[in-house]
């Protein structure tokens, strides 16, 4: 597990190291109005599909909502506060994506969490003696005085 360590923490640091490259590159360029529209329609779900977004929902409630996303981009609202619009309409539950990045993290860390469970276990099984198959003269004698009781 020891020899592991090192593989492990540059492998985390990789992994933060592209998350800080992703961020930095989303936030470089101006989107248009039309982008940032995009955007949004792909963040909100569907209320009649619930399975899509409205991006990709045909239904007219999914119309409605995009005309409603341009509508207010066009006033001047920020991206945060139409998507607080839609879910002071609907609840979080419009939202496709968790607004709490603790959604995201929980699932990782439980797997996480048990695979190093197993480890340890599968490291504690493997180091342990295995036990002896010789029995000792008086648990010969107890096993025998049972035997005994059992035929009787």
């Amino acid at each position: 597990m020891r020899r592991w360590l090192p593989a492990l923490a540059l492998g985390g640091l990789v992994v933060l190291l592209a998350l800080g490259v992703a961020a930095s590159l989303r936030s470089g360029a101006e989107r248009t109005t039309a982008e940032r529209a995009d955007v949004l329609a792909g963040d909100l779900r569907c209320p009649d599909c619930q399975g899509l977004s409205v991006a990709d929902s045909p239904t007219a409630s999914a119309q409605e909502i995009r005309r409603q996303i341009d509508a207010l981009l066009a006033e001047g609202a920020s991206d945060d506060e139409v998507r607080a619009h839609f879910v002071a309409r609907y609840g979080d539950w419009i939202l496709l994506a968790p607004s709490s990045p603790l959604a995201w993290i929980v699932p990782f860390a439980v797997v996480a969490g048990g695979a190093g469970g197993l480890a340890a276990w599968l490291l504690r099984r493997r180091t342990s003696p295995p036990p002896s198959a010789e029995l000792s003269p008086e648990q010969r004698r107890l096993l025998h005085e049972e035997v005994e009781a059992l035929d009787a």
